[in-house]
C-alpha cells in the first residue's frame, strides 16, 4: 500500500514529516475498508509521518493490535531491492503482510512482480495485493 495524500513539503523541504490531509486521512480509511477479511499478520511501514499516519488509521479500521505494526527505517523512499530486503529481514513466519511504504519504489516492485502491475502507478492511498512465498514474493 502506498500512504495516502499528503500536505506538500514544507519551505525547508521537510519531506520526512509531512502529514496527511484529510483528504488523505478519508482516503487511508476507504483503502483500509479494501482489505477488510484479509487477515493481516504483519504490518510494516516506513517512519516517515505520512506512512505513520496512514498506518495507524489502516490499523484502527481493521482493529489490528498494536503489537503487529512495525516501523521499519528502511522503507522510508526504498528502492524494490530495500522493500524486498527490508520484508525478508521484518516478516517473521507471516504469510499476510501489509507494507505502507511510497513510491517510485512500490510502482516499480510491482512492475518487477509481473505484467499486471507493469506500467503502473499505484496512487495515494493505493492497494495491491501480491502473492508470497517462504522466501518473498512470487513473478506473477
Amino acid at each position: 500500500m502506498r500512504h495516502a495524500k499528503a500536505a506538500p513539503a514544507s519551505i525547508d523541504g521537510n519531506d520526512f514529516e509531512r502529514p496527511l490531509t484529510a483528504a488523505g486521512r478519508t482516503a487511508a480509511a476507504q483503502a483500509a475498508r479494501q482489505l477488510a477479511g484479509v487477515r493481516i499478520a504483519r504490518l510494516l511501514y516506513s517512519p516517515a509521518r505520512r506512512t505513520q499516519e496512514t498506518a495507524a488509521i489502516v490499523a484502527a479500521q481493521l482493529q489490528l493490535d498494536a503489537a503487529l505494526l512495525q516501523a521499519v527505517p528502511e522503507l522510508y523512499l526504498a528502492t524494490p531491492a530495500a522493500i524486498r530486503a527490508a520484508v525478508r529481514a521484518h516478516r517473521g513466519a507471516a504469510s499476510h503482510v501489509l507494507i505502507i511504504g511510497h513510491n517510485p519504489g512500490l510502482s516499480e516492485l510491482g512492475g518487477e512482480l509481473g505484467e499486471r502491475y507493469a506500467d503502473r502507478h499505484l496512487a495515494t492511498a493505493g492497494v495491491w495485493r501480491l502473492p508470497m512465498d517462504a522466501t518473498g514474493w512470487r513473478a506473477l
